[in-house]
């Protein structure tokens, strides 16, 4: 690297605006995944909340890998019910947030994370008043459906307007799945902006096994223990079919089939999927830390994601899915053309066709009925394009030419 190169990658200041409030979630690793990468590009990160937080939350008080601020506009007590709608829908409070901490970096890049529409139009009329270049995290797209919750509906469909209409229009996308990136590569060669970096998800030090040569030849097991971390109490994920399948004991198989569930415990399994539930292969472990989550994905054989092909589906990339196959624990999904279209079937995982009853149980006794040998060597093909796809040291060349030149397009 040159004296040049080496002038361009120090002392720059990113502005990261981020939706959601920080903490032990998907969400929050993903954002400090990406500002792991920065870092290594030699920018300094600073984060800025958008939204609302209540006065006593435990995220004003905690310590956290980057600085982050949060301004008291944006602390609203339990009973201002109307202001909170109102900040749901004007973001005016989140913006006042935006621009003190803009005076107070003066950043050379904003980037920002699942805000609303208002904020970000505003966010980039502001950054381009003052030639700073903006880029977009983009990570999901939903397609607002109404369910009862008037605030989540008025944030989802406002979420939805600025993939459409704002980050369309601004310097740069980083896109986490295969979708985004043919979505905005679209736009760019027909307007010419916004310029567009494909990056799914990233591991944070110590979320992965480094050397496939770590898996070692499994023992003679006469059980598959299959593992899900998530959140199917939201609707996108489906878990009914999969564990009435493997609670028949008539499966074809020369391994029986154990599901592990992270991230809701029995009670409320049973209040979502009813008695099924309760079936003796399949064990909840409710809420755990980040730590045991790793622990528990290498101890399993196969992690499962069964979403239907919605647009969700597609553009999004899930951490969990990235996490499983850098622990050496191949996928069983179903193809939605979203992150399954990594995998290369029976190779590095296993991908089933739909979520028909058939389809599911050809997935499920495919993965039952690999010899130890095979297993091993589907799970170190798994690691290994694992490190190939979502260590951050890989992308440090690419994505500091990508962000030299946004940064290029207001100089």
């Amino acid at each position: 690297m040159n004296r040049s190169e080496m002038n361009y990658r120090m002392n720059k200041q990113v502005l990261y605006l981020v939706q959601s409030i920080p903490g032990d979630n998907a969400p929050t690793k993903h954002a400090f995944a990406i500002s792991d990468l920065l870092v290594k590009c030699g920018f300094n990160v600073h984060f800025v909340l958008a939204g609302i937080i209540e006065p006593s939350s435990d995220a004003i008080s905690s310590n956290y890998d980057y600085p982050f601020d949060f301004p008291y506009e944006v602390k609203f007590g339990h009973h201002q019910i109307a202001i909170k709608y109102y900040e749901r829908i004007s973001s005016s409070f989140s913006f006042k947030a935006f621009t003190r901490c803009f005076d107070q970096i003066q950043p050379d890049l904003v980037i920002y994370y699942g805000i609303q529409h208002k904020l970000a139009k505003r966010v980039l009329d502001h950054c381009h008043d003052f030639n700073v270049p903006v880029i977009v995290d983009e990570t999901d797209w939903f397609t607002p459906k109404f369910t009862g919750d008037l605030a989540a509906w008025l944030v989802e469909k406002s979420r939805s307007k600025r993939v459409a209409e704002v980050d369309r229009l601004l310097d740069g996308v980083i896109a986490i799945s295969p979708f985004f990136k043919k979505h905005f590569d679209s736009l760019y060669s027909s307007q010419g902006y916004p310029k567009v970096f494909y990056l799914p998800p990233l591991n944070r030090a110590g979320d992965s096994l480094s050397d496939p040569c770590s898996l070692e030849g499994l023992k003679r097991r006469t059980i598959t223990k299959f593992v899900y971390a998530g959140s199917p109490a939201g609707g996108k994920d489906s878990l009914t079919e999969f564990i009435s399948l493997i609670s028949n004991d008539a499966i074809p198989a020369i391994t029986q089939p154990v599901l592990d569930v992270i991230g809701i415990d029995l009670n409320q399994a049973v209040s979502l999927m009813g008695n099924i539930a309760r079936s003796n292969k399949v064990h909840f472990h409710g809420r755990v830390s980040h730590d045991s989550v790793i622990k528990m994905l290498q101890e399993s054989d196969f992690g499962i994601l069964f979403r239907t092909p919605d647009l969700y589906s597609r553009a999004g990339f899930s951490t969990k899915f990235a996490e499983c196959m850098s622990n050496g624990v191949p996928m069983l999904c179903n193809a939605v053309g979203g992150a399954d279209l990594i995998l290369e079937n029976m190779i590095d995982g296993i991908v089933i066709p739909d979520l028909s009853n058939q389809a599911l149980l050809d997935g499920i006794t495919s993965a039952c009925n690999l010899t130890d040998h095979e297993l091993t060597s589907m799970k170190r093909a798994a690691l290994e394009k694992a490190l190939e796809l979502f260590e951050s040291d890989n992308y440090i060349d690419s994505f500091s030419s990508f962000l030299k030149s946004v940064l290029s397009i207001r100089n």
